[in-house]
């Protein structure tokens, strides 16, 4: 199993494409000596041929658009992000190795060098302007944990899977295989990836997948009518050849700062959230109910504070409700390297419900997260946006807002009354900025 590890992280980005979208069938066109094959043809060769690839390094390249001049990665503990880490928001380079479920990557930007090591349970990192080594210790896997392995009673080939995927979720986006390109020296194929929604920013995401070894050396992703990439990461030279498993080791250098840091295995606010609701819903009923989205009516009787907005774009309709009972996140155990604030700030969230309203669909979809909140628990989430480098300020009727927009698409948090909202999608700033204007 652990041969195939590789071969599954090189090839998740495009089976990932497969489960969420649909497809348009096309085959490879432009002067390449690979064969033309259709998109299904690509994604099954994906499936099927890339877990013999058991290794891969090289150089590296990446650019990032997304925050403009920004210089600091996102950052909720209120520490300094590592100087060499914040490369990556600007655009770096560096080299990667991975083999045999390890992986070890070191970049080179303007703001220092970064260095991380993942084997096994232990992640070291290493930041070379503040010279400083973190050393993480992820928890040991637990029974129950581990995804089963398909059996031939249960499992379906890759073509019925593919075929299934594409007819089921095809309303979502299209693929389709663009001219083939050179990238670090080898035939790839292009699979591109392009919403259907009319609404969303979200332009396209093309995936350069090697014609030979299946897994994929680059990956770009557009916004809608801009031809170049917002976001760009790929190989410049690239080998497939084994690995010395010493460079999976790191040893701090001498003068570091070493720091160890113990991740805990406590339950994700998302996932137990996620539960939590589907059991008030009706565990009782099966899984359709208790994932069935509520009406407003319904939605405003579990969170009386609720607020609906009076006006949406053209194209965003609402879908539907749902609301996380306090008991979803009340019984989550803080742990891990949370600092104090992101502490008190779960507290705050464990004592009222959190409502949110699906709007559009697909890309499209906008999201609107509610929750009451008093004067002294805003506080403490507006101590903790402050120490975002990458947000903006700006108004919501009247009243101090604060935004995070990117060209793919924005989210925006403000105070209204006593309720706190977060309206957030991949759809233009002007279409969230509707939305949340027009809250009652």
């Amino acid at each position: 199993m652990r041969r195939r590890t590789l071969a599954l992280i090189a090839a998740g980005a495009v089976i990932v494409v497969a489960l969420v979208v649909g497809v348009v069938t096309a085959g490879a066109q432009g002067p390449s000596s690979l064969p033309s094959i259709t998109v299904s043809q690509l994604l099954q060769n994906v499936a099927t041929k890339a877990q013999g690839t058991t290794a891969i390094s090289g150089d590296i390249a990446w650019t990032n658009g997304l925050f403009g001049g920004a210089s600091s990665l996102l950052s909720l503990s209120g520490n300094q992000t590592p100087a060499g880490l914040s490369s990556l928001l600007t655009g770096g380079s560096g080299r990667v190795w991975a083999q045999g479920g390890k992986v070890r990557l070191e970049s080179q930007g303007q703001n220092g060098d970064f260095v991380a090591v993942a084997a096994g349970a232990t992640i070291w990192t290493w930041d070379s302007m503040t010279t400083t080594a973190t050393r993480y210790a992820l928890p040991a896997a637990t029974g129950g944990t581990s995804l089963p392995a398909p059996s031939p009673e249960t499992g379906l080939d890759p073509a019925t899977a593919v075929e299934r995927l594409i007819q089921k979720l095809a309303p979502h986006a299209t693929l389709t295989l663009g001219a083939p390109a050179t990238v670090a020296g080898r035939q790839t194929y292009t699979l591109t990836l392009t919403p259907t929604s009319p609404v969303t920013s979200f332009g396209s995401l093309a995936v350069a997948i090697d014609g030979q070894r299946w897994v994929p050396l680059r990956l770009q992703v557009f916004a809608k009518g801009d031809g170049s990439p917002v976001l760009s990461a790929g190989f410049k030279t690239v080998s497939f050849g084994p690995i010395s498993n010493s460079l999976f080791t790191f040893t701090p250098p001498s003068g570091a700062t070493v720091v160890h840091r113990n991740v805990s295995r406590g339950q994700s606010l998302a996932g137990t959230a996620g539960k939590a609701a589907g059991k008030t819903a009706g565990a009782s009923a099966g899984s359709d109910v208790r994932h069935r989205p509520l009406t407003l009516a319904q939605a405003r009787s579990q969170a009386p504070y609720l607020l609906t907005p009076s006006s949406t774009p053209a194209g965003i309709e609402f879908r539907g409700a749902f609301v996380t009972p306090t008991k979803a996140v009340s019984g989550l155990t803080p742990g891990g390297s949370l600092t104090a604030g992101q502490s008190r700030a779960l507290a705050a969230l464990a004592e009222h419900p959190t409502a949110v309203l699906d709007y559009g669909s697909g890309f499209g979809t906008v999201l609107v997260i509610e929750s009451r909140t008093t004067a002294a628990q805003d506080a403490q989430i507006q101590q903790q946006l402050g120490q975002l480098t990458t947000i903006g300020k700006t108004a919501v009727n009247g009243g101090p807002a604060t935004k995070l927009q990117t060209p793919l698409g924005s989210a925006l948090t403000f105070r209204q009354g006593d309720v706190r909202v977060v309206v957030v999608g991949l759809v233009p700033w002007s279409d969230l900025t509707q939305i949340a204007g027009s809250l009652r």
